[in-house]
């Protein structure tokens, strides 16, 4: 095992994709009905496109332990803010746009 050294993005997000539909007996909102994994492989070519895939990370998660019914979750290292109400794709590039404003990212 060995370190991989000098990896640090400016901005890490973690987009939910978790879906509970169909799950007998399950009560609990999840991310997945809004927000799919389709949306997040969109946000990362975006990125790639824009040549940042060094500088911001865009990491599809199961669950964020903030389940909503207003619509997706999000959280953004290092920052340690968390977004929900995620509906779509331009949602999600919205925030990132914003992180990237505060930390000086053109």
């Amino acid at each position: 095992m060995e370190d991989i050294v000098n990896v640090r993005p400016r901005i890490h997000v973690f987009v939910c994709v978790n879906n509970r539909c169909g799950i007998a007996g399950n009560i609990k909102p999840s991310c997945g009905p809004t927000i799919t994994p389709e949306m997040v492989k969109e946000v990362k070519l975006w990125l790639r496109m824009r040549g940042l895939t060094s500088v911001v990370y865009c990491t599809l998660v199961k669950c964020l332990g903030f389940c909503s019914t207003d619509g997706g979750v999000m959280c953004v290292y290092p920052q340690g803010r968390f977004v929900k109400g995620l509906l779509t794709v331009e949602d999600i590039k919205k925030v990132i746009g914003e992180e990237m404003s505060r930390v000086g990212i053109d």
